[in-house]
C-alpha cells in the first residue's frame, strides 16, 4: 500500500510552502511506506520535471532537496510500500512519466500476466519495471490516445477489473492542464486481504487558493472532503476549478 499527495495552486511556490504541515505529515508516513519516494511537477519553464529514489523519504537529503527546489503551481507526490515480489528499485518507483503525463498509483493488481496481455492488446509499450502500477499506467496512456483523462482513467480501470483482482486502482494523474485523483477500490478484496477500507479513502481540501488531495494517514477534518468510491476529482490548472465525476 502506498500514499498519494497532490497539490494545485493559483500561484507558483516551492512545494514546502504550498503544502506546509501536510508535507511534514505525509513525509512521516514513510516510516511505513518506506520503499521509495517520488514527485512530478511543472516548473517555471513549463517543463514536466520528476525526481524519485527507492529509499524512505523521511531522513532523505535527496527528498528534501527535490521538494525544496520544486517551485510549481501543480504537483504530485508518492510514497511507495512495495508489494510482495516487486523489487525496491528505480524502475519500480513512482511516479511514472511519459511525455507530458505523470502517474502514481496506490493499490495492488494481479495477475501480472493478464495485465501484460492487456498492454499488448492496447499497443502500448512494454513496462521497463516489474510493477502492476507501471502496467496500469501504460493502459491509461493507451486510452489517452482515444479519450480525455477522465474517460481514459475510467476505461483503463474497467479493462483491468475485467481480467484481474484489482484491490485498488486509486491514482493521481498529472497532465499539463490539470490534476486528476481517482478513488476506485474493492472493499471486499481489501477486507479479505486483511486491510482497512478507510486506508484507501482519498480526501481533498479546497481553500480557493490551493487544492490538496491525499490518501489517509494523518488528521484530515473539515474542510477536507472525502471522494466517494468510483469518483474522479479534476482540478484545473490556473483557475483551480474543481469538478467531481462519478463513474457508473
Amino acid at each position: 500500500m502506498c500514499r498519494l499527495l497532490g497539490v494545485a495552486s493559483r500561484c507558483p511556490d516551492p512545494i514546502p510552502n504550498l503544502l506546509a504541515d501536510d508535507l511534514l505529515a505525509f513525509t512521516e508516513l514513510s516510516g511505513v511506506h518506506c520503499d521509495g519516494w517520488g514527485l512530478a511537477y511543472w516548473n517555471a519553464a513549463d517543463d514536466l520535471v520528476s525526481a524519485k529514489h527507492p529509499e524512505p523519504a523521511r531522513g532523505s537529503e535527496r527528498f528534501q532537496r527535490a521538494v525544496s527546489r520544486a517551485t510549481t503551481d501543480i504537483a504530485l507526490l508518492h510514497l511507495r510500500k512495495a508489494s510482495a515480489n516487486m523489487a525496491n528499485s528505480m524502475a519500480n518507483t513512482h511516479p511514472f512519466v511519459a511525455g507530458s503525463v505523470a502517474f502514481a498509483h496506490n493499490g495492488y493488481l494481479s495477475p501480472l500476466t493478464e495485465l501484460d496481455e492487456l498492454v499488448r492488446q492496447s499497443g502500448a509499450r512494454p513496462s521497463s519495471g516489474g510493477t502492476d502500477s507501471e502496467r496500469y499506467f501504460q493502459l491509461v496512456l493507451a486510452e489517452l490516445r482515444r479519450a480525455g483523462p477522465v474517460e481514459a482513467l475510467h476505461r483503463a480501470a474497467n479493462r483491468i477489473e475485467q481480467v484481474t483482482d484489482a484491490l485498488s486502482l486509486n491514482c493521481l494523474l498529472l497532465t499539463h492542464d490539470a490534476l486528476f485523483a481517482m478513488a476506485r477500490y474493492d472493499e471486499k478484496l481489501i477486507l479479505a486481504d486483511g486491510g482497512e477500507v478507510n486506508s484507501y479513502v482519498l480526501r481533498y481540501r479546497d481553500d480557493s487558493e490551493t487544492v490538496v488531495v491525499a490518501s489517509a494517514g494523518w488528521a484530515q477534518p473539515e474542510p477536507w472532503q472525502a471522494l466517494a468510491n468510483h469518483q474522479i476529482l479534476q482540478v484545473r490548472r490556473g483557475d483551480l476549478r474543481t469538478s467531481v465525476h462519478t463513474l457508473p
